[in-house]
């Protein structure tokens, strides 16, 4: 059908001189036509339609204006139209329900709720709206709501596969783990295509340790979607945590799509570990402090290869990593960047140089040492007695799974009263609330406000006994310096642990201390606890 290329100019003038009747066909007209300013013409039928009297048409032309803008990313707009759909035909329930899906998508989770809400008392048993209002309250933070939304839903539909879906994700996040993996199994069960259903039923697996079975799931994932970030990197960590590092590493690769900070695109190549004299390659910063203080010890191996290695570091490790060797320059993360000929992210060199396939270098210490800081705090602690150890209780809790790795202060009060030992805190960041308001015996030192940055962190431990601590920084930064430090492990840990065994190939001088039980901390902590009496007591040794 071919349309004048002024219909819309003249639909437009018909509306504004109030012939409605000469104005409605020619915007149906333009409409049918797929005209690209589809939503702009909506919006004015709908307006058209109210003005004469017809407000459930009134209605369906703003909704379907909100369903082409929420397509298009304008949640924002979509919620507009949708408000506007909702005041033309207020009992109509798919426009609340469409008005929940626009305001979450807007991170406006409570108002999505109420929407939600507003559309289930006019239509209270309907499974979709229902599985909205969960979704809606999980992101509000009401777990124990989202999760009785979504069992009503599943319940009024058993057939439903993402209602299924969306329950296994909220159970997971409340650890019911079990119950989570049940409800995925259902899931694919009625949905063997629920591509994301599959990867969730692998992470349900993995948490419960159970990584074989969690490998064979995210492996259906990506058989229905191969480039899909999210299982891919789910399945590295896997591989990874169950030591195929051949297959792992190469997995490992997908960080670069699946984290939340995207990594930076340079128009230099990559480097991939072939020699490079001549030329200058970047090693530039990604994920955390922990993993930079873990994958230095690379670096003189990469200098080998080659010719100036530039090193970009968070700006609390520069002062540790001056005098790095196998660095020429060190610049700090997210400032400006030096001329380089190559680069690489620093995490890639594990893969480069086959961590865990070839030995991982153990040369203890690889952080160059700083005499007149290590005087200044060996000043600092030389007034107490017994067994110094530091603690750390808490990581960052920005990280997806600190919850679970964190035991946080209370779990390790018992090591502050194990006699002969004083305890020194060496707990930084968000951590440090569990201090508030607490009182603490006379052998618990806090040098948190002390404390610049590592190489303050790194000086002291080279003046304690040992390092206690979950999985933080710090405990690479003690494994890196060659010092002792036992590590309080959940019972499905990071990938770079392992699954078993008390020691680590990345830090001979680390002794793990694993949970036994699921969200026990007890039982390490009391294992902790005896092991510095024997040791305090001259019974052991560290």
């Amino acid at each position: 059908m071919s349309i004048p290329a002024d219909l819309l100019n003249r639909a437009v003038e018909h509306h504004a001189a109030g012939r409605l009747a000469e104005a409605e066909p020619l915007y149906r007209a333009v409409l049918a036509a797929g005209h690209p300013r589809r939503a702009d013409i909506l919006h004015n039928l709908s307006l058209l339609l109210e003005q004469a009297g017809r407000l459930p048409e009134a209605a369906a032309a703003a909704s379907e204006q909100g369903v082409l803008l929420l397509e298009a990313g304008d949640a924002e707009g979509a919620a507009g139209s949708f408000r506007t759909a909702a005041r033309l035909h207020p009992t109509d329930a798919d426009t609340w329900s469409n008005l929940g899906n626009a305001l979450l998508a807007g991170d406006r989770a409570q108002e999505a709720a109420d929407a939600c809400r507003r559309a289930l008392s006019l239509r209270p048993d309907d499974p979709g709206t229902l599985s909205n209002l969960g979704n809606a309250l999980r992101r509000a933070g009401d777990a124990a709501g989202a999760i009785a939304a979504y069992r009503r839903a599943v319940t009024l539909d058993p057939a439903f596969a993402g209602g299924w879906y969306n329950l296994g994700q909220a159970l997971r996040a409340q650890d019911m783990l079990e119950e989570a993996e049940a409800a995925q199994r259902r899931a694919v069960d009625l949905d063997p295509s629920l591509d994301r259903a599959w990867s969730a039923l692998g992470s349900a697996l993995h948490d419960q340790g159970r990584l074989e079975e969690a490998v064979a799931a995210y492996d259906r994932s990506l058989a229905l979607r191969p480039d899909a970030p999210g299982p891919n990197w789910n399945l590295a960590l896997a591989l990874l945590l169950k030591g195929d590092h051949a297959r792992g590493w190469t997995q490992y690769e997908w960080r670069r799509r699946s984290l939340k900070t995207p990594f930076r695109d340079f128009p230099e190549p990559d480097w991939e570990g072939e020699p490079f004299p001549g030329r200058t390659l970047l090693v530039h910063a990604e994920q955390g402090m922990g993993d930079m203080l873990m994958i230095a010890r690379y670096l003189p191996l990469v200098a080998a290869r080659g010719g100036r290695v530039v090193l970009e570091a968070h700006q609390g490790l520069l002062r540790l990593f001056r005098g790095l060797p196998g660095v020429d320059a060190l610049v700090p993360k997210d400032g400006p960047l030096p001329p380089f000929d190559l680069h690489v992210p620093a995490m890639s060199l594990a893969r480069i140089f086959r961590a865990g396939i070839d030995p991982i270098p153990a040369d203890l210490p690889y952080l160059p040492g700083d005499p007149e800081l290590d005087g200044r705090w060996r000043r600092r602690l030389a007034g107490l007695p017994g067994l110094k150890v530091g603690l750390v209780w808490a990581g960052n809790p920005d990280f997806a799974e600190d919850r679970r790795r964190s035991p946080r202060l209370d779990a390790f009060l018992p090591l502050l009263d194990v006699p002969g030992v004083s305890i020194v805190g060496l707990q930084m960041g968000d951590g440090r609330r569990d201090l508030e308001g607490r009182a603490l015996p006379a052998g618990f030192t806090d040098l948190g406000p002390e404390i610049g940055d590592f190489a303050d962190t790194a000086a002291i431990l080279r003046n304690l006994d040992l390092l206690v601590s979950s999985c933080t920084s710090p405990v690479h930064l003690a494994g890196a310096l060659g010092r002792p430090v036992w590590v309080v492990l959940p019972r499905v840990p990071d990938w770079r642990w392992g699954m078993a065994g008390e020691g680590s190939a990345w830090y001979p001088t680390a002794r793990l201390f694993r949970q036994e039980e699921r969200g026990d901390w007890a039982g390490p902590v009391a294992r902790v606890a005896a092991e510095l009496a024997r040791t305090a007591a001259g019974r052991e040794r560290i």
